[in-house]
């Protein structure tokens, strides 16, 4: 008897579990950091506007980052 027996799976299926594991990891981390990025230039491309320009689209300033957050996640 080994000790990979008494865990009741052996090494191959726990190396899958793992792989599977850590890939999801790495696409929500990837996901995570596109999100992020899409946001910061969203934010960027919205602060090069004039106030006046953010008021004919009918936000200001302080609405910003809020605005960026909720184009980013309505375009997912």
């Amino acid at each position: 008897m080994t000790i990979t027996s008494l865990a009741g799976r052996g090494f191959a299926a726990d190396v899958r579990g793992r792989r599977g594991f850590l890939a999801d990891l790495l696409a929500r981390l990837v996901a995570w950091w596109d999100e992020r990025r899409r946001i910061a230039r969203t934010i960027a491309e919205l602060e090069q506007l004039s106030d006046a320009e953010l008021a004919d689209i009918g936000i200001s300033r302080a609405d910003i980052a809020r605005v960026a957050r909720r184009s980013v996640h309505r375009e997912l």
